[in-house]
């Protein structure tokens, strides 16, 4: 069942079509290595993923990052590395993981093949919680995968605002006060999602 912040969701990445258009960013998880030992509290990551934009694509790569756990280790590096530049990310809580193995879609009489759905929950302070899934035979992939959506969602919500701040202030320096009203609009609908700063 759709719950109303899938529909405000759904609204938000319209607005990503219309103001990004081949601009969006998309990340896209590349590898991930997890290394754990039971004398250790923590646990060492070693993860890539690509952020591709229109035709540009750069890579990040982190290798030994600690967490505790791999899922720690992936969101707090990802965070400390997009806050700076996308700084509506410091909304963003984790506040639920949820690991739903599909047995039916499994093709061994163990069932250890089963795909799996990773749901993360996320809470942005003032808009309350949203849901991230991916589904995949690896937990560690599909967790991996949720997280990268979670961040790739908001990234564009940053930047799409921005960009129709922009557009704002050149129509009331314009009075275009038509343009100016549409981009008020589509605000509004980002700001069902998180909050913003605009940038000095």
């Amino acid at each position: 069942m759709r719950t109303p912040e899938d529909f405000r969701r759904e609204n938000v990445k319209e607005l990503f079509d219309k103001i990004l258009k081949d601009n969006k960013i998309k990340l896209v998880p590349r590898s991930i290595s997890i290394n754990e030992s039971i004398d250790s509290d923590f646990t060492s990551v070693s993860f890539s993923l690509d952020m591709i934009s229109s035709e540009k694509t750069r890579t990040y790569n982190f290798v030994d990052v600690e967490g505790k756990g791999f899922v720690d280790a992936v969101f707090t590096t990802c965070y400390q590395e997009f806050v700076e530049p996308f700084p509506s990310i410091k909304n963003l809580n984790l506040v639920d993981l949820i690991v739903k193995p599909i047995f039916s879609m499994s093709k061994k009489e163990s069932g250890t093949d089963a795909r799996t759905d990773v749901i993360f929950r996320v809470e942005i302070k003032d808009h309350g919680l949203s849901e991230f899934s991916a589904r995949s035979r690896s937990i560690v992939h599909a967790s991996f995968q949720a997280m990268t959506e979670a961040f790739q969602f908001y990234i564009n919500c940053d930047r799409a605002f921005h960009r129709l701040s922009t557009c704002l202030d050149d129509a009331n320096s314009r009075h275009r006060g038509d343009t100016a009203q549409a981009c008020v609009t589509d605000l509004a609908k980002l700001t069902t999602v998180n909050t913003y700063e605009r940038k000095q």
